[in-house]
Parts: C-alpha cells; structure tokens; sequence
C-alpha cells in the first residue's frame, strides 16, 4: 500500500471515531466575543492589542488549527522574537496548550517536528511553521514564502529597524493565497516600532490599513465565568472550574463574574508587582500590562518634548510636498519673521539601509529668542549623490549659514567628499558633527525644549522621533546612559548636531572669566579634560591601530 493511501486511511479512520467537524468547533468553542471577532477577521493586515494573561497566545495557536484542519494546502506562518519564545509560548504553551500539546491530546492525525518546529497535514498537504526572528537576516529566511496566515506574537517587542524588513518580506509573501498578517502583543515602556504605530491611542496618527482589535484579562473566561450546578449558578475561574462565588440569582451573574475577573486577574497581577503600595492600578505597569493601554509616565524619554504643552511646542504643522519630501518654500512662510531676514542651519545624519539617510533645517532670527524648525525628513536606500540631492533641493529654497553631516564609521568618506563637493561648488561650510559629549548636548536642547526657546512642526519627523527616542536600560562601559539602540534616532541626531553647532550664528551670554586657583575654576578645566578624554576615546573607535 503506497503511503499517500495509509495517510488517507488513517485521517478517514480519525475522521470517523473523532469526528472532525466537532473537534474543529471545539479548538474556538472557549473564544469569548472580542476574540471571536478579532481571530475571525479577514482583514489582510489586523493587529491585537491586549494586557497580560488576555489568552491572545493561546487564541493564535487554535486559530491557526482550524485553519491547518480546514484549508487546502494551508501555509501558517507563527513568529516570536526568538525560537525560544516560539517554542515555550505557542509549540508547547503556558498550559500546555500549544501546538505540539493540542496535536497529542486531540489525537489528531498530524506530523509534528520537534527539531524544526513544523506541523504537516498529510490530510491537506497543509504546513504549520513556528520561526524565532531575531534579526533582519533571519527574518529574510521566509522572503521565499507564500503564507495563507502569518502571525508575530508579543508584536511589541519587533525592533523598530525590522519593520521596513516586514513589509519587504512578509507583505508580498501574503498576495499568493490572498492572505493575512497579524500581530498580537502588549504595550511597553519603549513606545516605538510597528506595533505602537499601528496601536498608538491616537487612532489618527495610526498606520493606515489596519484593524485594531483591544481587550484585556477582565474579558477573559478564563479567569471568571458563570456555571450551572445542580440547578444553581455558581461563579468559577480556572482550568479546574474553581468555584469562586455562589450561588447566585440570574440578575447578580453579570457584576459576580466581572467580581472574580478582577479579584483573580487583575488583582492577582498586581499582587506579582508587588502589591497596591508598589503597583497602585493607575500605575503605568498595571495601566500597561493589566489594562492594555499606553502609558508615557515612566519612559525614560531622552528629548522633555513629553512635557511641553502641545500649543507651547508647535508652531505650525509639517510642510511635505505630494511626493513626499519637504515642502520649503510653504514652511517658510509659516515663520512669525520674514525669512529671508533669518539665518539657518543644516542638520544631517547619512545613512544608507537599515538606518536612513536624514536631515533636519532650523531657522533663527536675531531679534526672536526662538529657534524653529523647518523641515525634518528621512529615507532609506538613498545613493550618495540622492543624499547630496536632497541637500541641493533644500538650498534651492533658503541660504544654509551651516551644514553639519554626521561623520562617524564608515560615513566618513561620503562626508569629505560632500565637504570637498559642496565647498568647491556652493562654498558652504561642512562641519563633521561634534559627537563627543552628546549627553551634554542633548541637555542643553532640552533646556531650550523646556523654556520654549523651540519650536517643532507638529507631525513632523522630528517630533515623532522625539516622542519615542528612550535611554536605554543598559549603560555604556564608562557608566554612561546611552540611547536605547533598538529605536531610530537618525532624526534626533540631525536635528541635535545643528542644533549645538547653530550658536556660532545665534546670540549667547559670554562665558564669565573665571580667576584660576578658584573653585569654579579648577571644575571647568576638570570638566574641559573629560570632554577631551571622550573625545579620544571616540577617535580610537574608527583608529584599527589604536
């Protein structure tokens, strides 16, 4: 007997004593209805939204079963941030619940690969596949895939630079079968990347195209739901039917099961993080992981534009042109000074892919205390000479008193030779970007953020990455805060390298004469010694004899 007819014997044989039917029916009979409407949307592109112990992991394995059981030649595609996370979460489960522990308790007829984390149906020819994505160059591993059903779990933890990298591999991987890509996740404190523009609280400002679906723990069965027994209604939580309270009439089983959600969800939760006095329920933890909701409070925000009043912050909205770059003869207009009495500076930080090539143009007035941006605006895959372009386009418009490119690793070349391009052409005067002490920078332009001595254009690059950029949880060698590497401040950094520069051509109080032998004196040649310390250690960086 050839092998494709025992394959058909054996699905015949489970199809008749465990009726296949039922057994799909029940993989989803469990879904309460915010989950039943989110896993059963057939929008190409929907995300889920959700707090801590919600059963959206859970709900992802099942759906992808019905889908493996049901659809031809199904291809369904499960993403983690590591195969680690892939296999504990969704391959075996929190509850045993995932897809290795459904196949065996349900005795389905199916292949399951331990060592590759597949599922095969002989049935259908379909292909269940649980991949770790914990870089770009593993994420491209499935650019040769087509997929009926593609879903990147904890979606808040994909790093901002991949999702240029999803769209490229996982968007046309969908137009075969016509099909679906989903996230799931919650929020975090880093609020950047795919899944927080595609669930920001400014449904406006969200990436077009996508269905949100939101919920949290308090509509999970699973932790309260109503019981008849024996005539009676009890409340019960739990995989074991726990009774929590009861027994009840018909009209108190709404408030007693919400009752029990709370005290053995959300209360439980808050409990973990160290009770009321450490995790009060309008913290930002209990606010994200509970609730489902983003919260700013606690992110450690590099730039204070989080604590300036919007109509303090901005002056006017961002001017882009239809095809999308800076619309700069517009955006001059909106400046409270006529422009061609003001002075401007040039920001730019090269790039090529993943990280863009960027710039940001301020303007100044010597009469007006202010600083006020311009235009901000960045894109990847840009040529050298696109970049120069780019400058070019911005020149045409308005006289740049100074452009600063960022000169560091291998950007070096494209800069000197912009340097030797542009003096020789235009006689502007290129400044590589002064990196050293970037800490202290960054302080003095949140200083001029705070006092309102700037103005950014609402919705604007600029702003956006403002809003987002975070330090790290991690610190430098030296001890030294650093910028969390997993979200893009190409922006920022242009934006901050003209903008420390911009004073040679803005008023500044004299600095005071100090008597050497003083206090005040021995702190600023200390201060000035460490400032040349890093600056050293910087060049040694890009010294391979250092």
């Amino acid at each position: 007997m050839r092998a494709d007819d025992r394959s058909r014997d054996v699905v015949a044989a489970w199809r008749a004593r465990r009726g296949a039917p039922n057994i799909v029916a029940s993989l989803t009979a469990e879904w309460f209805p915010e989950e039943r409407v989110a896993f059963d949307d057939l929008a190409q592109l929907s995300a889920i939204n959700c707090g801590r112990r919600a059963g959206k992991t859970r709900a992802v394995v099942k759906a992808h079963m019905r889908s493996l059981l049901t659809i031809p030649g199904y291809r369904g595609l499960y993403l983690n941030s590591t195969r680690g996370e892939a296999e504990r979460l969704a391959w075996f489960g929190n509850r045993s619940d995932g897809f290795a522990a459904l196949v065996q308790s349900l005795e389905l007829p199916l292949k399951l690969d331990n060592s590759k984390l597949t599922i095969h149906n002989p049935a259908t020819d379909g292909w269940m596949f649980l991949r770790g994505a914990d870089d770009e160059a593993e994420l491209r591993k499935a650019l040769g895939g087509a997929y009926h059903e593609v879903t990147w779990d904890e979606g808040q933890k994909i790093p901002p630079k991949l999702a240029l990298s999803i769209r490229e591999v996982f968007f046309p991987a969908l137009l075969d079968f016509g099909g679906r890509f989903r996230m799931t996740g919650t929020p975090a404190r880093n609020m950047s990347g795919l899944f927080w523009d595609v669930t920001r609280p400014e449904k406006e400002k969200r990436l077009k195209g996508w269905n949100v679906h939101n919920w949290n723990l308090l509509a999970n069965t699973f932790f309260g739901r109503a019981k008849l027994v024996r005539g009676q209604w009890f409340v019960v939580w739990g995989a074991r039917d726990e009774v929590v309270s009861g027994p009840h009439a018909v009209g108190e089983l709404e408030a007693a099961v919400m009752g029990a959600r709370w005290t053995k969800g959300m209360l439980e939760l808050q409990k973990l993080y160290g009770g009321p006095d450490v995790a009060p329920i309008d913290s930002p933890i209990m606010q994200r992981e509970g609730f489902g909701l983003w919260v700013r409070e606690d992110a450690a925000f590099v730039y204070h534009v989080h604590k300036v009043p919007a109509r303090e912050l901005f002056y006017a909205p961002a001017r882009m042109r239809p095809d999308g770059f800076p619309d700069v003869a517009r955006a001059l207009e909106d400046l409270p000074w006529d422009w061609r009495d003001g002075q401007f500076s040039l920001g730019a930080d090269i790039g090529f892919h993943p990280d863009p090539f960027a710039l940001v143009l301020w303007g100044w007035h010597g009469h007006d205390p202010k600083m006020y941006e311009i235009c901000s605006w960045s894109k990847t895959n840009l040529t050298s000479q696109k970049q120069a372009d780019a400058i070019k386009a911005i020149r045409a418009h308005v006289a740049i008193g100074i452009l600063v490119a960022d000169a560091g690793g291998s950007a070096r070349p494209a800069v000197a030779g912009w340097s030797e391009e542009f003096v020789e052409r235009f006689g502007v005067p290129i400044h590589e970007a002064d990196k050293h002490a970037k800490n202290m920078a960054i302080d003095m332009m949140n200083g001029d953020i705070v006092s309102g001595r700037i103005q950014l254009r609402e919705g604007g690059e600029l702003y956006e990455q403002m809003s987002q950029v975070q330090w790290s949880t991690i610190v430098s060698g030296t001890g030294k805060m650093i910028e969390d590497p997993t979200i893009p401040n190409d922006v920022t950094d242009g934006g901050l390298y003209s903008h420390r520069h911009s004073y040679a051509f803005r008023w500044r109080p004299e600095e005071k004469k100090l008597t050497p032998g003083t206090p005040e004196h021995t702190l600023r040649e200390e201060r000035e010694m460490e400032e040349h310390a890093e600056r050293d250690e910087e060049d040694d960086e890009f010294n391979p004899y250092a």
